[in-house]
């Protein structure tokens, strides 16, 4: 059992959360009151191993909060992951529901749990001050859980997606013959709506189908028309994974219906037997990006066995010479099988080609040993303190080299280093692969400039909320007015995203 302390810098709920995110495929979460918008918490490399979402919260009739809830709750159906129905999110009521649960599972099984005084909103999570203790031990968070379940009435019970867009129609609907209203509560009552119109999906919990995609007729009559375009794509590009930014949305989509179908095992069999013979990938598209890099480097060192009959590739500082890439690419596998950070798969790929293992590099291998000592360091580092964010200062003010390293990777495959020659090296893609297993944020500084700005949005929000003529007693939310200003002042030098922001919460217009 540990304490989550909002007020140690060292771990605030919101980090505990994301950590635990990291090595969970399900999460569930109950609490009351939610962030404005879940999109800027839920990152698609947040929820990268993310498959299920179940979401408790209230919707309290005549209650002022039923104007925040349904905006917040929109924002969670449209994750891009989410609407698509990759990721599997089911949304409930309980008006009776105070306790905030956090939930995380693996391959069925529990790996944690939190009960905490914290909301999941920004406030919530890292800017109040707020405890919680977590918890281990499958038996309890089952147990937990299925209180917390039970005591859900059926009608509010795994609501459709569609029938939140439904309440959003029907609050606007209301706040045009009403206006905006300052009283503590308003005469509207949205459970009703729900009681009336919620038909699909109830009593779905652990249903398999996706809320979004559907084998229809007309799908059915345009698979093949697809699956000839892919087959296109795949031959052009010598790819299986459709980026979602491809110029054809439509061939993205159909590709991300694949995967969906298969993983619910709604996939019909002919499709699926078509998919398998043209090697379509149904897994994660990292997986193949990595894979494929080492891949090629795999052939050219069997070219060089076929040519030269072993695997033993002269390691090199020269780089005009021919074989300096692949002696390096060499080099670095020893070292990562020294370090147990290499694949039974790869090891047993390697010992095809009678590779060497033993003989010493420690002088042309010095820069991928200390690569790895740092690495290993940084390891200890996440595992002791649950998260891979080192600062580059220590507390005493002095310079931490740990941080200095980490910054340095970061940079490296953001923007790379000029050699002398004048090209640029970018970090190498297996040492991203390692990094990003133990958790590495390459985005950490933009990042938290995204949180910085949020906090300052929803201080601006929390003030028009109050004074929605924007006019507060003189002396009070100095600090709100003041960034308000300089938001209209710069507006046109601001970021594209938080120019988007702004415009989206209709705070510059």
């Amino acid at each position: 059992m540990k304490i989550i302390d909002n007020l140690k810098s060292d771990k605030n709920h919101k980090e505990y959360i994301l950590e635990m995110i990291k090595i969970s495929d399900e999460l569930f979460i109950t609490s009351p009151y939610l962030m404005r918008d879940f999109g800027h918490f839920f990152k698609d490399e947040i929820l990268l191993n993310i498959k299920k979402i179940n979401l408790i919260t209230t919707l309290l009739p005549n209650s002022l909060d039923q104007i925040k809830k349904v905006h917040s709750l929109k924002s969670l159906i449209e994750i891009p992951k989410i609407k698509s129905g990759e990721i599997e999110c089911n949304i409930s009521l309980n008006n009776k529901l105070h306790g905030k649960i956090y939930i995380f599972k693996q391959s069925g099984k529990y790996v944690g749990g939190l009960i905490s005084s914290a909301n999941f909103t920004d406030s919530g999570l890292w800017l109040n001050h707020e405890w919680g203790i977590t918890l281990k031990g499958e038996d309890k968070l089952e147990e937990l859980e299925n209180s917390i379940t039970n005591s859900i009435e059926p009608k509010y019970n795994c609501l459709s997606h569609k029938s939140i867009l439904r309440l959003l129609k029907r609050l606007n609907s209301y706040l045009s013959i009403n206006g905006n209203k300052k009283e503590e509560e308003i005469d509207l009552d949205l459970t009703e709506f729900l009681k009336t119109n919620e038909t699909e999906n109830n009593n779905n919990n652990n249903s398999k189908k996706t809320f979004e995609f559907k084998i229809t007729e007309k799908y059915m009559e345009t698979w093949q028309e697809y699956f000839d375009e892919f087959v296109i794509f795949k031959q052009k590009n010598n790819e299986v994974t459709v980026p979602r930014d491809y110029e054809s949305y439509q061939l993205y989509m159909w590709y991300r219906k694949q995967k969906i179908f298969n993983a619910n095992n709604t996939i019909p069999t002919e499709h699926k037997s078509k998919l398998e013979k043209i090697g379509f990938y149904f897994g994660d598209g990292h997986e193949i990006r990595w894979a494929k890099i080492w891949e090629g480097n795999y052939e050219l060192l069997k070219a060089y066995y076929d040519e030269y009959g072993d695997s033993d590739v002269p390691h090199t500082r020269d780089k005009e010479d021919p074989f300096y890439s692949l002696g390096n690419w060499v080099a670095t596998q020893k070292t990562y099988y020294n370090n147990d950070v290499l694949s039974d798969y790869k090891i047993e790929k390697l010992n095809d080609l009678d590779f060497i293992w033993s003989k010493e590099l420690a002088e042309f291998n010095r820069i991928n040993k200390n690569w790895l000592a740092n690495y290993n360091e940084l390891k200890k580092w996440a595992e002791k303190y649950e998260n891979a964010h080192v600062p580059q200062t220590n507390p005493d003010k002095t310079k931490n080299k740990l941080g200095k390293w980490l910054n340095d990777q970061r940079h490296l495959k953001r923007n790379g280093i000029k050699r002398k020659d004048g090209t640029l090296r970018y970090l190498e893609e297996e040492r991203e692969a390692l990094l990003l297993e133990i958790g590495v944020d390459f985005n950490h500084k933009e990042n938290k400039d995204i949180d910085s700005f949020e906090k300052q949005i929803q201080a601006y929000l929390s003030m028009k909320f109050q004074y929605p003529n924007l006019k507060p007693p003189i002396g009070t939310f100095k600090a709100e007015r003041e960034v308000l200003a300089q938001w209209k002042f710069h507006f046109n030098k601001l970021p594209d995203w938080k120019q988007k922001r702004l415009l989206n919460e209709k705070i510059i217009s």
